[in-house]
């Protein structure tokens, strides 16, 4: 008898819904019947992969980042507002588990979606969430209560290899984790290259529209031919020849390909879609987000991506600094560990 299984990915960008395709995917070739759970751009991206699947619509986070303020100072200010999420989502969960007959629940970094009565797994690979200098203070209280929230999961798993570039965010010092490698959507498709420079402009606003207009006053002195994506899902795609709103998996994994840089945020999900592909890449992180910071420092350290902060970017810095960096070429990218993680999990 099959499974039910409910997958329920957080919707702070769009990084969490598209892994989630890779899960869903294996899910469905091991014979579950899944169901989506989600909320805002999450919801809707996943809506249009598997418009086959039942869906339930979440509570929203609602999170809201300023262009003057620093993000920790924002996120820290909202806090009550995430942990009521946080409750009506569980109490959401509850209802979707009883009237459907879930057996087991996957959630990507949604707190509020486990369950007492079947199986529940969070999918994170910040089990330690790191701040920046001025915060460092509050690091340990903000830790304890992230560890106390992902113990209430019968398993916690992360998308990255023992060792791997999400250390120290996902050290197992407090947690019991199990990794099940990098999760990617995409596959080898080898198409001609089309493009000079992909950019890939998804996460919050108002920093998302910041980074826009900078890179674009700075495309139009150039040559380049290049495309622009703003990972505007909700939004209707704009038919001009080399920008859109939104594209679907295959389109864009068609696109990277055949793109010879890649420019976008360091967020873990695009990292891991282009450690799959073996592309070149520079990282621009999101202004005051300490984990997209971490992240690009990492891959510089290990010549793999240069960065630049935003309010420093200049494009052509950026491409003659970048020939110094590998890429992601020469990693092992058959190492697999996510169906036999699924098999053991549908065992539970």
């Amino acid at each position: 008898m099959s499974k039910k299984v409910l997958v329920a990915p957080l919707d702070w960008g769009l990084g969490h819904a598209t892994r989630s395709v890779v899960l869903i995917n294996e899910l469905i070739k091991q014979g579950c019947e899944v169901q989506i759970a989600s909320s805002g751009d999450a919801l809707i991206l996943l809506q249009r992969e598997f418009p086959d699947l039942l869906f339930h619509r979440l509570v929203s986070y609602r999170a809201s980042y300023s262009a003057r303020l620093p993000l920790m100072v924002k996120i820290v200010f909202q806090l009550p507002k995430f942990l009521m999420a946080i409750r009506k989502e569980h109490d959401q969960i509850k209802n979707i588990i009883k009237l459907e007959k879930i057996d087991l629940v996957l959630s990507d970094n949604r707190y509020g979606c486990w369950s007492a009565q079947v199986p529940s797994v969070l999918i994170t690979h910040q089990i330690n969430i790191l701040m920046n200098r001025n915060w460092k203070w509050l690091e340990r209280s903000i830790n304890y209560g992230n560890w106390k929230q992902i113990k209430k999961f019968t398993e916690c798993w992360v998308p990255d290899f023992p060792n791997g570039i999400t250390q120290p965010m996902s050290e197992l010092k407090n947690v019991k984790a199990k990794f099940i490698g990098m999760l990617s959507r995409f596959e080898k498709m080898n198409p001609l290259k089309k493009y000079d420079l992909l950019i890939l402009l998804s996460g919050p606003e108002p920093q998302r529209s910041i980074f826009e207009t900078i890179i674009k006053e700075q495309l139009a002195d150039t040559n380049f031919r290049f495309f622009l994506v703003r990972g505007k899902p909700s939004e209707a795609s704009q038919g001009t020849e080399n920008e859109s709103n939104h594209l679907s998996a295959k389109e864009l994994n068609e696109l990277i390909e055949s793109s010879s840089l890649v420019i976008s945020r360091p967020g873990y999900t695009t990292i891991m879609d282009l450690w799959r592909l073996g592309k070149k890449a520079i990282f621009i992180p999101t202004p005051g987000q300490t984990e997209q910071e971490y992240l690009a420092d990492e891959l510089m350290k290990r010549k793999i991506a240069f960065s630049q902060n935003q309010s420093k970017f200049n494009l052509k810095t950026a491409l003659s600094e970048s020939e110094k960096y590998s890429g992601f070429e020469g990693f092992d990218r058959n190492a697999n560990l996510l169906p036999d993680s699924i098999e053991e999990f549908l065992k539970l």
